[in-house]
């Protein structure tokens, strides 16, 4: 099995799709890098943000922008990176070779799950940091709790992943991506349904994302994320607007409705649940 991760890590790290999404990521930062600094202007980096309320709201809203499509970035990587992992080698008949080899299907699933995994755990990872440090060159801020909200932006691509992997053992490559990129729209709509309806104080558009939330946890860890970077945040001494909460100004966006620790609980049981199936599922196709 431990072969297998290895290999597929590798494998997964030279296919185009991780070639292209690099290309893409270092545009993206230096789009973001290049609209913090002028967007901000040297009077929101000369300032000091702990006394400066609408200085630190600036540096709030982009931050999470930049987070918030950064967090597109690792889903797509995530998908497209394991959307043929077993279908597409049934399809081209390489499957059939690792299948007469003295490995159980089991072994040859996990390993597959746990190299893209890595490769993708790495991948965030890299984004992650070097967004914080673009942020930290632009204003001078390091995000307050640097290590949650990174361990979550890593736990978002392998919610896709897992649910990318089952879909793999049943469906076609083509069907497959269909379902993971519908799914991951769901989701995100339903995550930004939940915030309109906190800020309109409508409890049924609210249960609404609640729901997709279940269905696919993905946006949910995004709003946790967010949620722990912003309300750790030195907001200023806030005197002109003592009453604004800086979650309800970055609209769908934000996170005025935060995912619980329970949340946080269901969405690694699903992971577990979703690769327990998929192992099932795919020991039990005809192939």
């Amino acid at each position: 099995m431990w072969l297998m991760a290895l290999f597929t890590f590798r494998e997964a790290w030279r296919k185009r799709v991780v070639l292209v999404a690099g290309g893409l990521t270092l545009a993206f930062l230096i789009l973001f890098g290049t609209g913090l600094h002028f967007v901000l202007g040297d009077t929101v980096r000369g300032a000091d943000l702990t006394a400066s309320f609408w200085a630190m709201m600036e540096v709030i809203t982009l931050s999470s922008m930049g987070i918030y499509l950064a967090s597109f970035l690792v889903a797509g990587v995530a998908i497209l990176a394991a959307v043929g992992s077993v279908s597409g080698e049934i399809e081209n008949g390489t499957l059939y070779a690792l299948a007469v080899r003295p490995l159980s299907r089991r072994d040859l699933f996990l390993g597959k799950f746990l190299g893209v995994g890595a490769m993708l755990i790495a991948y965030a990872a890299l984004l992650f940091l070097a967004l914080a440090g673009l942020i930290y060159w632009q204003t001078g801020l390091v995000l307050p709790g640097l290590g949650p909200a990174l361990g979550l932006f890593i736990l978002k691509p392998l919610v896709l992943l897992s649910i990318t992997m089952l879909g793999t053992t049943r469906l076609t490559t083509l069907g497959n991506g269909v379902l993971a990129f519908g799914l991951y729209a769901l989701a995100v709509v339903g995550g930004m349904m939940e915030q309109i309806g906190v800020l309109l104080g409508n409890t049924a558009t609210v249960y609404t994302g609640v729901v997709t939330s279940l269905v696919l946890p993905a946006d949910a860890v995004y709003r946790r994320l967010v949620a722990t970077v912003v309300n750790r945040m030195p907001l200023g001494n806030g005197q002109d607007v003592p009453f604004l909460n800086p979650q309800m100004t970055l609209g769908p966006i934000g996170s005025g409705s935060t995912p619980s620790d329970w949340m946080l609980v269901y969405t690694l049981a699903y992971v577990v649940f979703l690769v327990a199936v998929a192992v099932y599922t795919f020991q039990r196709r005809d192939i």
